[in-house]
């Protein structure tokens, strides 16, 4: 769920480390900062990490992890490399893991675009002739990215993903960077907190735009989970008063740009649909986290065509137009006050609506 993106037309590797040191991050030819993201179907806070690897050590148990796949496998390091023995192991990593992925490598460096924009390098990982990991990684002026760690679910129990992020923090080390940049782990536990254990990371504050040595907030006081809560709160109170309620992820957030395109989009990322008598007219209930209260708008459903690449695919897509603020920083409370007396009104017939959504 990326909140900015750019698409630099050129890349120096000291302009690589500004953006990394301002929250940003290499997807495909493009680079994006977001601080919410959708895992498992759930709304979670992102905290971006680096390592600064001067002097770092790792830990006694990291350290028996390096000596006994030293002694297992060899270990390449070289320039990127793009072919078969690479997608096929890819295609086995993705079936196994899951998630939400480029369905190819050429995909994940940005093509012929972001092979030219970035200096990316290999580490791959060998049993006897047999590829059976590999990482990707960005070289800057002083800063190293990680890209891309993929391996064989065959080998799963020798924690190929975490060694090949161990020898790019050496790598770092190696070619004289002061930061690994390994993207972000989520406030609340999930399959990226493997990338914790590498040691004493730093974690990026978007408030201040600084880097400290603990997250931002508190634990369960991140963004992400207040706005859970407070959705859950209103939705409660809309339930319990006999409103339907439809819990939206903003479907506008899909499309890259199409905030800007149409800014009568609400930017929250979820909030709550209360249908009414006069479609498409609808009232929205959202968290507004500026001010610590929920808001009531009354808005329009709308449909439009919308392609998610060059070439298509092509989509419908469902959204909501905000046509009036109807209460800001009001309790969940006074929101279902809002909303009944509004569906109320409508129903009455003292409320007007076109008959039907007109295009975005």
């Amino acid at each position: 769920m990326p909140k900015l993106q750019i698409e630099p037309a050129t890349l120096a590797p000291a302009e690589l480390d500004a953006h990394l040191a301002a929250g940003w991050y290499r997807v495909g030819h493009r680079l994006i900062t977001t601080d919410l993201l959708l895992w498992q179907g759930e709304l979670r806070s992102t905290l971006w990490t680096r390592l600064d690897v001067r002097g770092h050590r790792f830990g006694r148990s990291l350290r028996k992890l390096m000596a006994q796949n030293g002694r297992r496998f060899e270990v390449r390091v070289g320039a990127l490399a793009l072919d078969e023995p690479r997608e096929a192991l890819y295609a086995a990593y993705r079936e196994s893991v899951g998630g939400d992925r480029a369905p190819r490598l050429d995909d994940v460096v940005g093509g012929e675009r972001g092979r030219a924009l970035f200096d990316t390098r290999e580490i791959s990982v060998w049993s006897e002739d047999r590829l059976v990991a590999f990482s990707w990684f960005d070289v800057g002026a002083e800063s190293v990215e990680s890209v891309i760690g993929v391996f064989d679910p065959a080998h799963k129990k020798h924690s190929l993903g975490l060694y090949t992020l161990l020898l790019e923090i050496e790598e770092t080390a190696a070619l004289g960077r002061r930061f690994h940049y390994a993207g972000y782990v989520l406030a609340e536990p999930s399959g990226m907190d493997y990338k914790r254990r590498v040691g004493a990371l730093e974690f990026f504050d978007p408030e201040t735009a600084s880097w400290l040595p603990a997250p931002p907030f508190a634990e369960g006081q991140s963004p992400a989970e207040i706005l859970r809560r407070r959705i859950d709160e209103a939705e409660r109170a809309l339930t319990g008063a006999g409103v339907a309620v439809i819990r939206c992820q903003n479907p506008a957030l899909e499309v890259r740009g199409l905030l800007e395109q149409v800014p009568k989009c609400p930017p929250e990322p979820i909030f709550l649909v209360c249908e009414t008598a006069a479609p498409p007219w609808v009232l929205l209930v959202t968290w507004d986290a500026r001010r610590g209260a929920h808001a009531v708008q009354l808005a329009r459903a709308a449909t439009g065509v919308v392609e998610y690449g060059p070439s298509g695919p092509r989509a419908e897509l469902r959204i909501y137009l905000v046509e009036e603020p109807l209460a800001q920083g009001c309790s969940a409370g006074e929101a279902v006050d809002i909303v009944t007396g509004w569906l109320a009104r409508i129903v009455m017939g003292r409320g007007s609506a076109p008959a039907r959504a007109a295009p975005w």
